[in-house]
């Protein structure tokens, strides 16, 4: 099986995201039977690099090196690691729990009779039913307890859980806690290190090409975790320095939008507080020329994207047509009873005494009349938020066709309407602007809408309120859709500071206040679960919609627009 360079930078991309740090490089990266980079796995590991010391797990885990039980100790190191890493991140990371749901699934589904024939695959399979709440389904008592053992709890540090470990495979297996591999009991020669285990073919014996993996294709770099004498394929790719990392993100996701002056001006603005080191980084996703390597195929998924966000669209287009009309008339008529009318000059209407004069002196002054129109063309600005975070991977047909559907209708009610995505990654918040206020034509650039890294959501409202200040209109409405669930880590002279859980909400709450006091109006389209109903009724009150799926998607969001339209 050959692992493509593409697929290794794709595996250390999640593993950045996992850990949201540019610069990690635990040594270890994950993949599918077919050589695929698997998004779960490279995100658990990227994530444990934030939650234990892995100079101290790779000290462990070369224990089992040449062992009579390597196999089995690899496997259920992993399993151990991947238990506990998944209970200290899962709060912190909405997606997660469906990502692993999906993966246990896949793997059972995957799962042979053969498997059978090793202590570890049973104990696997029973981890894949229990992390999908079933009974794990194991006979023997004696793997019960094991297995229940392996699931080391995410409460432990890194010293507990090699403790913990240890002395588990010490009890069920031949394991000597705190020697080195050399003192381990009956030491022999493995020849293939890089895999958990191979399931055997129809003779018996290991395939250099196996049909199936039980975990997967664990690719180690040489030197191990954290070592710097050998670069990693995506160090080699950029090295790692302020300018590189730039220059990585520009690449990703396409030229700057500002000029240098601009940017450094928005980042002492907004990158203070909890977002103190933090970077800002503003694009139109126009690609740059000559793109090559892992930016090229990066850039080719996000065009595969698109052109499923377009299809979803165009695959529903009546029913989608149907809700834009819809929205566009709630909308036209709570401009058209709410907005105060303002005087202005006509050929029609009544007549203004003192004006008689200009029609005899001076030519084409015919103007003499006034009347009063609802001023809603001007006067009202919106601008669209859309949450293009990992969470929200599994909905990027719906969001991108919500997002349509908005600003369509608000082009139909001639409302000027500015459309951002915004993600965060290896410390950048990258805001990517699909359409302006005049550019109506390009409402189809919303289905460039593509999700990946983490959310610091609180740093992307306060640069779209920055650029807010540049509005001059009397009125102005920002409409954000996110599930609300901020997740970000930063690393600030060599320190960590999570951006998540209580920290990120009051954060996102001063921000939303700090709107208000200058007359800026912020609505909530929540996607997100039940559970955090209260942090969205905390923040917005009354001024928020749960919008999970298109249905009744119209509805709901003009009623919130009517709602605030009449209260302006």
């Amino acid at each position: 099986m050959m692992l493509t360079e593409f697929e290794k930078k794709r595996a250390a991309n999640m593993i950045w995201n996992g850990a949201h740090n540019y610069k990690v490089s635990p040594g270890y990266r994950m993949y599918d039977y077919e050589g695929k980079a698997d998004l779960y796995w490279n995100t658990i590991i990227g994530a444990s690099y934030t939650h234990f010391d892995w100079k101290k797990l790779t000290a462990f885990y070369s224990t089992f090196h040449e062992t009579l039980g390597q196999e089995t100790y690899e496997t259920l190191f992993w399993l151990a690691l991947e238990n506990a890493t998944f209970e200290k991140e899962s709060p912190l990371r909405e997606s997660l729990a469906l990502l692993r749901r999906e993966y246990c699934k896949r793997k059972l589904q995957e799962f042979i009779p053969s498997i059978a024939e090793s202590r570890e695959g049973w104990i696997l399979e029973g981890h894949y039913k229990t992390a999908l709440g079933e009974d794990c389904g194991l006979p023997n008592l004696v793997d019960r307890k094991l297995l229940k053992e392996v699931e080391i709890s995410g409460e432990l540090n890194t010293e507990e859980w090699i403790q913990s470990l240890s002395k588990t495979l010490q009890k069920y297996f031949t394991y000597l806690p705190g020697l080195p591999a050399a003192m381990q009991k009956k030491k022999r020669e493995f020849k293939i290190p890089h895999l958990f285990f191979w399931l055997k073919d129809e003779n018996g014996t290991s395939s250099g090409a196996p049909k199936k993996l039980v975990l997967g294709l664990l690719e180690r770099s040489k030197g191990g975790a954290d070592s710097r004498e050998v670069e990693t394929a995506s160090e080699k790719y950029q090295k790692i320095t302020e300018e590189g990392l730039r220059k990585y993100i520009q690449s990703y996701f396409g030229q700057p939008l500002f000029d240098k002056k601009k940017s450094e001006a928005m980042e002492k603005a907004c990158c203070i507080g909890n977002h103190q080191g933090a970077r800002l980084y503003f694009t139109n996703g126009k690609e740059e020329e000559n793109l090559k390597g892992f930016a090229a195929k990066m850039r080719k998924e996000m065009e595969a994207q698109r052109k499923k966000n377009e299809q979803a669209y165009e695959k529903e287009e009546s029913y989608n047509q149907t809700q834009i009309f819809r929205l566009s008339q709630m909308l036209k008529n709570a401009l058209l009873s709410s907005l105060e009318p303002s005087p202005v000059l006509s050929n029609q209407g009544k007549l203004i005494p003192s004006l008689l004069w200009k029609p005899l002196y001076l030519k084409g002054h015919n103007k003499i009349f006034q009347k009063e129109i609802a001023d809603s063309q001007g006067s009202l600005t919106v601008d669209l938020l859309l949450d293009a975070s990992s969470s929200q991977i599994h909905r990027m047909e719906t969001v991108s066709q919500q997002g349509y559907i908005l600003a369509k209708a608000l082009d139909n009610c001639r409302i000027p309407v500015r459309v951002f995505g915004y993600s965060s990654m290896s410390g950048y918040t990258i805001l990517n602007r699909y359409r302006d206020y005049t550019e109506r034509n390009k409402n189809k650039e919303i289905f460039r809408y593509f999700t990946t890294g983490a959310n610091r959501d609180g740093l992307a409202l306060s640069a779209v309120l920055e650029q807010l200040k540049e509005n001059t209109a009397s009125h102005r409405l920002l409409i954000w859709l996110t599930d609300l669930t901020p997740n970000d880590l930063l690393e600030v002279r060599n320190k960590a500071r999570n951006y998540s859980g209580d920290l990120a909400i009051s954060d996102i709450q001063e921000m939303v206040h700090k709107a208000h006091m200058e007359n800026i109006y912020v609505l909530l389209a929540y996607t997100g679960k039940d559970k955090d109903v209260p942090n969205a009724q905390k923040i917005f009150g009354r001024n928020f919609v749960k919008v999970q799926s298109l249905e009744h998607f119209s509805e709901l969001m003009g009623k919130m627009i009517q709602a605030e339209i009449q209260r302006m």
